[in-house]
Formats: C-alpha cells, structure tokens, sequence
C-alpha cells in the first residue's frame, strides 16, 4: 500500500482545490455552526524533532533567562504528557495518511484533525508499535476537527488524557512546545514560539481566530497538542508550512467547546442560523457586517432578519467584523435562543433567533 503524508503535494492540491470552490466566495457565509463559513484548513502538516526525551532543536527564543524554564518544561511534557499522544492513520483506496492525535478523555476519545480521517475507510492509532482500529465519532469541518472512539480495547487508553480548556490567548513570543508523531512511531516534542493570531487566509475567512506559531515540525504531526512553557494546552496543530517553520492552531477553547457538546449530547451540537453576510464599505454604529442574503426556510428568514440589516450584536457581544460574527457564533447550540441587535432603517432593532442543527449535519455516533 502507497504510504503518503498529510502534506503530500497532490492530495494537498487536490484538497485545496476542493476548498476553494466551497470558500472562496464574495460574500462571508454564515452557517451558524453558525453564521455559514467553513473554515480553510488545507492539509499540509508539519513536524517535529526527533526525541521526546531531550535530543530538541528548534527556534532558539535567545533569551538565556528562559533556558531553566525551556528545560523544565520540556521535562515535564516528555515525562507527564507524550503518553496522551498517538499516531493516526487513516486509509482509502489511494494509501495512507498519517498524523497526530491526542486522548481527551479517560473514556478513550481521541481529538485529530479532521483532514486526515475525513474520507479515510479505515483509521487505526498507533501506540507502542501496536495498532487500534477506531472509527469517526464526530467531525467539524467548520474548525477542521474529528474525535474518534476506539473500537475494542487498549491497555492503559484512559490513564494518559489531555483536557481541552479555554485559556488567554497567548501574546506574541510566546514559548510553546508541540508533540506529535513524525515518520517515526514515537511523540516527539519541538519547540518555537507563538508569534500571533489569524483569522483569514485572503477572502477565506476561519470559523474562530487562530494562533499563528514558528515551530519547526515535519510530515506527520498534523494533530499536535500545543502547549506554553506552564504546561497549559494552547490548542492542535491544523496546517502549516514545514520549511517555513510556520503553523496554524486550533485554540484549545473550541475543542473544549466540541468535545463538552459530545459529553452532554453525545454529537456535535451546533446551532444554525441561516445568513449570509458580508462586509460593507460604510459601517454603521461601529459595524460593517451586513446581512447579504436570509436562506429559505431558516431560522434567520423566521425571525424576521433581512438583507440589508446591519448586525451590531449577538447575544452579549459587539460585533463590528464578519469574523467577529463568526467566532461568537461558533459557540451557539442548537436549541439555543440568542437575541440579535441590528441596525435597519436607520434605527436599532432586536430579534430573538432559536437556532437549530445544520441541516447538512451528520450523526457519526449512530453510524457503523
């Protein structure tokens, strides 16, 4: 069987080619999973350093007074957290694609990227030399996130766990250390820094703000737990650069925010609200994000929405961007009743949307 990496050229091609016809459109669509805008994440994963016991090399931060720090960290990550860290491997009719994941919970699941396991017929983990089937437990293409669940048992697959939670954003300079699965088995860790946040590639806009790191990792750790020098989890490695040494990563609070809708609900439980919005050229109360189109049939056409509206807030938070828009509403369930603040007709009005489950969205966990 042909093995090929996340970063493979001509499944990246093909992959981004794909995205581009969904996401590159003149106007930011909101899906609520909200406002309707899946996130860019071509698949080009990066990597690591060769050891997870201390053989480290990687961006030097040239700051002396950070070495006793760098060293205890590493120390701790190697010792307390690379055991939480496995190989993923999916497999389809054109070969493999390795990648990283991470235990998030003692039940056994496990949080990856969702580019590698997405079309895959077969996901197995690697751990120890020894592979565990698995299958999809729930997928968000908005973040670009899969969980999966072992099928079957594996010793010791509840004692090492890492929780998701929602942390500051960490400021630029940041020291962090990554773990993922390079060509080889075992987690290796490397180490950089954060260097800022992004929340769009061109007109492609994510569905929540990314932190932007140089990390020098390699083929095979899309999925890499990230964390800062305290050991707290600052989010997984999405996409990035490996000559470059530059990475995307998911923040730690979606994942948290996924993996707490599937411990309460047991799926995925975003709420929908049916807009498509887009930019204007003339803000109004502070806000340029304007109402383009209301889908037919949605909890955006019932409320009353329009286009034209001027959206000032969602719920408790201002919004003034389209992105700003999108990453308050990563975070609605359905179910959920939110109050809208808008400006039309030259006035401030309010509307109460009850969001609902994307229409397109699957149900993993009653699959086979």
């Amino acid at each position: 069987m042909n093995r090929r990496s996340v970063s493979d050229q001509a499944f990246h091609r093909a992959l981004a080619s794909a995205y581009l016809k969904r996401l590159l459109m003149p106007t930011l669509r909101l899906l609520l999973l909200t406002f309707s805008l899946t996130a860019f994440s071509a698949s080009s994963i990066i990597a690591s350093i060769p050891s997870a016991t201390g053989e480290l090399k990687g961006t030097s931060t040239g700051t002396p007074s950070l070495s006793s720090r760098a060293a205890s960290a590493i120390s701790s990550a190697s010792i307390h957290r690379t055991g939480a860290v496995v190989r993923v491997r999916g497999s389809d009719a054109s070969g493999e694609l390795n990648g990283t994941g991470f235990f998030v919970d003692p039940t056994g699941t496990i949080c990856t990227v969702g580019d590698l396991v997405k079309r895959s017929d077969s996901i197995v983990i690697v751990k120890g030399g020894k592979e565990y089937p698995c299958k999809i437990l729930a997928l968000d293409e908005g973040s670009g996130t899969a969980f999966l669940k072992l099928i079957g048992e594996m010793p010791h697959s509840g004692e090492n766990f890492l929780s998701p939670r929602a942390n500051p954003t960490p400021q630029p300079f940041t020291p962090a250390i990554a773990i993922g699965c390079p060509r080889e088995e075992d987690p290796s860790l490397s180490v950089g820094m954060i260097t800022g946040t992004k929340s769009h590639e061109g007109d492609c806009f994510f569905r929540v703000p990314q932190h932007i790191a140089k990390i020098p990792l390699t083929e095979g750790e899309a999925g890499s737990p990230v964390f800062d020098f305290d050991g707290h989890l600052l989010g997984m490695v999405l996409a990035g650069n490996s000559q470059a040494g530059d990475c995307r990563i998911l923040p730690s609070g979606v994942i948290e925010k996924l993996h707490l809708d599937l411990l309460r609900f047991g799926q995925l439980h975003q709420g929908w609200v049916g807009a498509v919005v887009e930019e204007a050229a003339v803000p109004e109360e502070s806000s340029s994000t304007r109402i383009a189109s209301v889908e037919p049939g949605s909890p955006a056409e019932a409320s009353g929405l329009q286009s034209g509206d001027m959206i000032l807030a969602l719920g408790n938070r201002r919004i003034t961007q389209p992105d700003t828009l999108l990453e308050a509403s990563f975070y609605l369930r359905a179910g959920e009743s939110v109050p809208i603040t808008l400006w039309r007709g030259g006035k401030i009005s309010r509307v109460t949307i009850q969001c609902v489950t994307p229409p397109e969205a699957k149900n993993y966990s009653t699959a086979p």
